[in-house]
């Protein structure tokens, strides 16, 4: 039985009665680390058939941004609890534990291992995943369990609360983990084959969140190229045999479902800055010793073994002239994650932590790396593109009111109509 709070967007895009009587379905496709005009040129040229079929008469949001530091972790967070990293938990990538002593990296092959909640190859301490067990606001997962609703969430990092959670299995893993690397191709292949045996085993769920990961590694390793290559030649195709199942299933789809496309973050092409193979050494030379650095891309936290010792300003202009990859530091304010660290390093435009100099990276909060694609299609939505101001933070709540669930702690939601 789903419970109706309060829900006027649900209202505004058809009747309440209406809403009350039709069971309704929500599909999030979440494409990790692709820039807003990266799909809109491969849209526009009918490069991407089966995303054409789902979003023809979508609302397109040209002003979507994400969270900071644009970086996978804290922004998949943000975009299934609708909720910034400072209420969410997620700093980033990395962050220092200043309670455990320990540094964690949710992306590294042995942080994956724990991020996905692989007990054998990281420990029982990873039991249902790191990022889940971090998580200090509820997901969209949860929300929708408290109203009766089922969820069911392939391969993304983030699945707590969700009543159908797909995480890859071991021995899934094994079929893309390539010694100190992963096979993305081989890992969107799984997911697709994942979601799809789901859907038919158990019928279509309220939400279902399907998560494309290979666009992030294929535009590190070779840049925005290799990422329009790898939308059309691997998901787009897989996006369709997905469609067909779900259609098969549910062949009122069009009438009933909200799809949602987004990604966690854009990226920027690099040039190769000997200074960046370096800065996470040149910083630490200029701090008190036993202080820490987290790397996230285009920005960094360092941890210091006393802040309150410190005089944390002139700390800030020595990692200015430690290194001219740094275009400012700032201390942590109340508007930050409490877990980033005490002193925020903002690297300048083009420049990145360990940057090889080849391909492109993220994580900065200049525009070509805070920049997505944000489109919804519904019934109901008027279509079109928008330059209504957007954020990935409100996708949860979208979600929530389409199907008629309160979720009154996230951020609004879109304006569809």
């Amino acid at each position: 039985m789903v419970r109706f709070g309060q829900f006027g967007a649900a209202c505004a895009l058809l009747t309440c009665g209406l809403a009350a009587q039709t069971a309704r379905h929500a599909v999030i496709v979440d494409v990790d680390g692709v820039r807003r005009d990266t799909v809109q040129q491969l849209y526009d040229s009918a490069r991407l058939p089966n995303f054409q079929r789902i979003f023809a008469n979508a609302r397109w949001f040209d002003q979507a941004a994400t969270v900071l530091p644009s970086i996978t972790m804290a922004a998949q967070a943000a975009l299934f609890t609708g909720v910034s990293p400072a209420r969410h938990g997620i700093p980033g990538n990395q962050w220092f534990d200043r309670a455990e002593g320990r540094l964690y990296d949710y992306v590294s092959p042995s942080g994956l291992a724990c991020t996905y909640g692989f007990a054998t190859l990281a420990g029982t301490r990873c039991a249902g995943g790191l990022g889940n067990l971090h998580l200090r606001a509820p997901t969209v997962y949860e929300a929708a369990s408290q109203a009766g609703l089922t969820s069911a969430v392939v391969y993304s990092q983030y699945w707590k609360g969700a009543t159908q959670p797909m995480p890859p299995t071991e021995p899934e893993a094994l079929l893309f983990i390539r010694g100190n690397s992963i096979d993305w191709p081989s890992f969107d292949r799984e997911m697709a084959a994942r979601a799809i045996a789901g859907l038919n085993a158990r019928g279509v769920p309220s939400i279902l969140t399907v998560y494309f990961a290979g666009t992030d590694t294929a535009g590190h390793k070779q840049g925005l190229p290799a990422q329009l290559a790898y939308l059309t030649d691997i998901i787009d195709p897989l996006l369709g045999s997905i469609l067909d199942t779900y259609q098969a299933l549910d062949p009122e789809w069009e009438a009933d479902t909200m799809f949602v496309l987004a990604s966690d973050h854009g990226r920027t092409e690099v040039h190769a800055h000997p200074e960046d193979l370096t800065l996470a050494a040149d910083l630490l030379a200029a701090l008190p010793a036993n202080s820490q650095v987290a790397k996230n891309g285009g920005m960094g936290f360092v941890y210091l073994d006393h802040p309150e010792r410190e005089d944390l300003p002139k700390l800030a202009a020595a990692l200015v002239a430690a290194s001219p990859a740094v275009a400012f530091v700032r201390v942590r304010n109340e508007g930050d994650c409490a877990r980033a660290g005490d002193l925020i390093v903002v690297l300048q435009p083009g420049h990145y932590f360990d940057n090889p100099g080849a391909g492109s990276q993220h994580g900065s909060p200049y525009s070509d790396d805070l920049e997505i694609p944000l489109v919804v299609s519904a019934p109901g939505v008027s279509g079109g593109h928008t330059n209504v101001p957007a954020h990935i933070t409100q996708v949860a709540r979208t979600i929530a009111d389409f199907l008629g669930f309160p979720m009154e702690f996230a951020a609004p939601a879109l304006p569809l109509r």
